[in-house]
């Protein structure tokens, strides 16, 4: 029974409202945004968030790796993620990302060739994948504070 028919006044924190709204998609890329991380750790976050949730929320243990194949089949609909979350103006990206305000605005070509080279997706702890910088906006920021 909702709480307007109990007569109980809720307030609806609207900040948690917007969080809650999100696809584990969408989560994965603003808290990897909110950490200032690189499109490369987004897949990884996604992927462990969903084991610890079908686990119980045990983070203690971590997720079996990625195969190549898994992360390369989620590249596409994260492309999509970002893109999408690019044009809501909830997020940047860069590259180089270091220093974030020495970088360059991409254009919306150099987004889509960005968000579609797997490079840009693939840790390698050995080097030789690319870096690009994921932030969120004050767009964002904006909206999180007047909530």
């Amino acid at each position: 029974m909702r709480s307007e028919q109990l007569g109980v006044s809720v307030r609806h924190n609207a900040w948690v409202g917007v969080w809650e709204e999100l696809t584990p998609q969408q989560f994965a890329v603003m808290i990897s945004a909110l950490e200032e991380t690189c499109l490369n750790q987004v897949i990884y976050e996604f992927h462990a968030r969903s084991y610890w949730q079908v686990n119980g929320g045990d983070t203690s243990q971590a997720p079996d790796p990625l195969s190549g194949q898994e992360l390369r089949m989620l590249i596409p609909e994260f492309a999509d993620v970002v893109s999408d979350l690019i044009g809501r103006g909830w997020i940047e990206i860069r590259e180089p990302w270091m220093p974030w305000d020495e970088s360059p605005v991409m254009t919306t070509q150099e987004i889509r060739q960005t968000l579609a080279d797997p490079d840009s997706w693939i840790w390698d702890e050995h080097g030789g994948r690319r870096m690009v910088g994921l932030m969120t906006t004050a767009t964002w920021n904006d909206l999180i504070a007047t909530i």
